[in-house]
């Protein structure tokens, strides 16, 4: 029997404009801001890392391919509709996502992770706050 699982990558929209409006404690503050919500959308057997300056990826075991563009949008949510405080007020922040699976969208890590990846950066394209597949291509 064949594992299925899904590789989440996201994005935070905002962190550079985020630094220079409010400085880099504050966009320090949004990443673990955004590291707390999403975590409160995963099971335990879910994996988050930090893959990059305002990047992550989330490793969903067990999780079939098309029909959970809802984890993503889930997580999307989670984010849009929070804020966290700084010295200059509240801030909120959107995420783009990527998603892409396994086995459905490649047979390697490397590959699913360059497809969502992918989808991450044309759901940044095409204009933030969004989750985007590896098979809306």
């Amino acid at each position: 029997m064949r594992t299925h699982w899904l590789v989440v990558m996201i994005d935070c929209d905002n962190l550079k404009t985020v630094n220079d409006t409010h400085g880099h404690e504050a966009g320090n503050r949004l990443l673990q801001h955004v590291v707390r919500r999403v975590r409160e959308e995963l099971r335990g057997s879910d994996v988050l890392a930090r893959y990059g300056g305002d990047e992550f990826i989330a490793l969903l075991p067990e999780t079939e391919g098309k029909g959970s563009q809802r984890n993503g949008e889930r997580m999307r949510r989670a984010i849009e509709g929070s804020t966290f405080e700084t010295r200059g007020g509240n801030i909120s922040t959107t995420v783009s996502v990527g998603i892409a699976s396994y086995p459905s969208d490649g047979g390697s890590l490397e590959v699913i992770m360059d497809k969502a990846d992918k989808a991450m950066y044309r759901a940044k394209h095409e204009g933030r706050n969004k989750v985007m597949a590896a098979w809306d291509e």
